[in-house]
């Protein structure tokens, strides 16, 4: 029996890209779409020079762009109805799940029609109270997932909601992880640099990588640096901020304006092995607001990691010790006892059993 998978994505990004194009060997043909996404930020579009394996095909579409603002973001929805033309020639289809909702409500019936096996992927809904806005989009998304014929979902909490409310009946725990191959190369330096990791108190090294958007919370970081830096004698923090995005010219001019020299900007940073550096000389990785990749991330390279509520991974990923009430908290912890159970962490989020699983499910 053939099996052409096409993966349906709101944009396709490097992370994404990397950990899915591991499934191309385990089928006849591997499709991805993707919109032309934004110039940058999370949401710009990747589109490998090289494919590694050739029966890949990448089909880049022009999109209507939407802004949107949810609860606890600000992003893009992007319609791109020409994918009807791409959707025949593959036998299962796997889709984006709540936040590309405007290509599913029509994408999904259609592909019933077809009889192409349907798999939703979705995160679910991470805050504590399911507002009216939550309600409606459940409402929405609702048939279409009970139109599928699979469900997958990001983390634990994730799968508890879409089997609560949104319809979900063959849910799958796929937790989100990235591609775990490098992390593999290097294990023996990683668990090195975990046992030699020492606290100066006057330099205690914070680590933030990813996005520079305000929906991250970046500047409450820096308020909560500066504030303790200038108040407190006992411990005094430095922080490097690796990415890019539409918020960092902002922040950058923020930081000269202080005068500050504790709180550094390095750019973006895509090659792991010059990341390296970075997480093996840092003390702690923050996470001020949303995300769920950056924490893992941080914590394969061996790096502790805290964090308040994320995307729901974060449970999935950390000791509840390390997922704060109030990011400022990181302040107060004992530096010399933050610990990461590496051989756990590597086994449940690594990329060659994701994708064996995935391959199993489709």
């Amino acid at each position: 029996m053939s099996k052409k998978v096409l993966i349906v994505q709101r944009v396709l990004t490097r992370y994404r890209y990397e950990l899915l194009q591991e499934l191309a060997p385990h089928v006849d043909k591997l499709g991805f779409i993707t919109s032309q996404g934004e110039e940058k930020g999370t949401l710009k579009a990747f589109i490998p020079k090289n494919i590694k394996y050739k029966n890949i095909e990448i089909h880049q579409l022009k999109a209507i762009k939407r802004s949107y603002t949810g609860e606890s973001r600000s992003t893009s929805l992007f319609l791109y109805p020409q994918c009807v033309k791409i959707i025949k020639n593959y036998d299962t289809i796997i889709l984006e799940g709540t936040t590309n909702v405007f290509n599913n409500m029509y994408m999904v019936p259609l592909a019933k029609i077809m009889r192409k096996r349907v798999i939703w992927w979705d995160a679910g809904y991470s805050l504590n109270k399911r507002s009216m806005k939550r309600k409606t989009i459940d409402k929405i998304v609702y048939p279409l997932i009970k139109m599928s014929d699979v469900q997958f979902a990001y983390s634990t909490k994730a799968k508890k909601y879409m089997e609560s409310y949104m319809g979900a009946s063959n849910c799958h725990l796929l937790l989100n992880t990235i591609n775990t191959e490098y992390f593999e190369s290097i294990q023996d330096e990683i668990i090195e640099s975990i046992k030699n990791r020492t606290i100066d108190k006057n330099n205690i090294k914070l680590l933030y990588v990813g996005a520079i958007e305000e929906r991250k919370k970046i500047k409450e970081l820096i308020d909560i640096v500066i504030e303790n830096n200038e108040n407190n004698n006992d411990k005094k923090f430095t922080l490097t901020i690796v990415g890019a995005g539409n918020y960092l010219y902002f922040l950058k001019k923020y930081i000269e304006e202080k005068n500050i020299d504790y709180i550094k900007f390095t750019g973006a940073i895509y090659d792991k092995e010059k990341l390296k550096k970075y997480y093996f000389d840092s003390n702690l990785f923050v996470l001020p607001g949303d995300g769920g990749l950056g924490i893992l991330q941080s914590l394969l390279y061996g790096l502790p990691a805290v964090c308040t509520s994320a995307d729901g991974t974060e449970e999935d990923y950390m000791d509840k010790k390390y997922i704060l009430n109030n990011i400022e908290d990181f302040l107060f912890l004992n530096f010399n006892d933050l610990l990461i159970d590496y051989n756990f962490l590597y086994n449940k989020t690594n990329s060659t059993k994701y994708i064996i699983k995935l391959k199993e499910i489709i």
